[in-house]
C-alpha cells in the first residue's frame, strides 16, 4: 500500500482520529479503492475482493498504524490518511513484513515481492526535511465534501509540527482528478517515472511524485477542491 488518490463541499461534522485495528475493514475498503488498477494485479492476485480482505487483515495485525488516521462521521470511517516524518522506521517496516507473512503466507509472500518490483517509486533518492503522506482516499459516496482537503490539512499540520520544509507524495500518471486536487494544495510535480512493466500488468503508466512547500498559513489547502 502507498498510492495517494481527489471536487468542492463542506465536510459537515466531520472528526478525524488515530486509525485503529477496529477500523480495518472499513479501511481495507477504503485503501483497495484508493490503490485503482494496481490492486487487484499486484495485491489481489487478480481479485479486488481479495484485495479489501487482504489489506483489511494486514491493517488489523498493524494495529491500525501509528501513521494513519481516519476520519469519522457519527463513528463511521468515510476516509483514510498515512502520514509521517520517516518512513524509514525499522519497528514499521518490521510490523509490515509480519502483517505480509501472516496475511499472505510464505509464498503468497514471495509472489507479493515479485509482482512488486514493477512498482517503481518516483520519489528521488535524496529527499531531506521531508515529510511524507500516502494512503489518502475518501468512501465514493462521501466525496466533493470536503473530508479529503481536512484529512490533507491534518498532514499539514503534522508535517508543520514536525518541522518538515516540504511535504511529499506520489500519484499515479493519469489519475487526473488527484493531480489536480493536489495541484490546487499547493503540490508540484518533482519527478515522474514509467514502468512498461507496470502498464502491461497494471495499465498504470508509472507514478509522479510531487512536493509542496510547509508554510505556516495553509491558504492553498483551504480552497483545495474538495475530495
Amino acid at each position: 500500500m502507498g498510492i495517494a488518490g481527489g471536487g468542492v463541499g463542506t465536510a459537515g461534522e466531520i472528526s478525524i482520529r488515530p486509525a485503529t485495528a477496529n477500523d480495518a475493514e472499513a479501511v481495507g475498503d477504503l485503501l483497495a479503492d484508493a490503490a485503482g488498477p494496481l490492486a487487484a494485479p499486484i495485491w489481489g492476485g487478480g481479485s479486488i475482493e481479495r484485495t479489501r480482505e487482504r489489506f483489511a487483515g494486514m491493517f488489523a495485525c498493524w494495529g491500525g498504524s501509528d501513521h494513519h488516521f481516519v476520519a469519522c462521521e457519527e463513528q463511521r470511517v468515510v476516509g483514510v490518511i498515512g502520514h509521517t516524518a520517516d518512513r524509514t522506521d525499522p519497528w514499521q517496516s518490521l510490523q509490515a513484513s509480519l502483517a505480509t507473512f501472516r496475511v499472505y503466507g510464505l509464498l503468497g509472500s514471495f509472489a507479493l515481492s515479485w509482482r512488486m518490483r514493477h512498482m517503481v517509486s518516483a520519489e528521488p533518492a535524496l529527499v531531506r526535511n521531508s515529510y511524507s503522506v500516502w494512503n489518502l482516499a475518501v468512501a465514493e459516496e462521501e466525496r466533493r465534501r470536503g473530508i479529503g482537503s481536512e484529512l490533507l490539512r491534518h498532514a499539514h499540520a503534522g508535517a508543520r509540527a514536525a518541522g518538515a520544509l516540504t511535504v511529499g507524495l506520489e500519484v499515479l500518471i493519469g489519475n487526473t482528478s488527484a493531480i489536480r486536487f493536489y495541484e490546487a494544495a499547493g503540490y508540484k510535480e518533482r519527478r515522474r517515472r514509467e514502468s512498461a512493466r507496470l502498464r502491461k500488468m497494471t495499465g498504470a503508466a508509472g507514478l509522479i511524485y510531487m512536493t509542496r512547500a510547509v508554510r505556516d498559513d495553509d491558504w492553498a489547502a483551504a480552497t483545495t477542491p474538495s475530495r
